[in-house]
């Protein structure tokens, strides 16, 4: 049995390790992570995260931005944070995060920020939305 598992190893190293999957995030992503996990244990259920509720991108001027879209499964709940128009998305740029007070159903695709502290983003379709500071 245990040369069977090396060959399947050798040959599927990724089926080995798939559930498990490290990446390092700023503390902001992470801190907001660590508050989806936590309702979501209060109700129940476990956190579980597919992959695509997270995204990086630059903005127009070169800082680093993250987007937090709500997707999260909790567990046999489902979706817990999402509904038909779509799910909450913040951002987090250079490790501050932007609550954006949306329900997207898609991530933003350009970011821009000004010196004043407000924050546009872009949405695929072109929808030009704010956040002010």
């Amino acid at each position: 049995m245990r040369h069977v598992a090396l060959l399947l190893g050798i040959i599927f190293p990724n089926v080995i390790v798939a559930d498990q999957l490290t990446i390092n995030v700023p503390s902001a992503v992470a801190n907001t992570i660590r508050e989806y996990r936590a309702e979501c244990t209060d109700e129940g259920g476990a956190l579980e995260l597919d992959g695509d509720e997270i995204s990086k991108l630059w903005t127009d001027e070169g800082e680093e931005a993250y987007i937090i879209h709500a997707a999260f499964t909790c567990g046999d709940l489902g979706h817990l944070w999402c509904g038909a128009m779509g799910c909450p998305t913040d951002l987090v740029i250079n490790n501050k995060f932007y609550g954006t007070n949306r329900i997207l159903q898609k991530h933003p695709n350009r970011i821009s920020k000004a010196s004043d502290g407000t924050v546009t983003y872009w949405m695929p379709d072109g929808l030009k939305l704010m956040v002010e500071r």
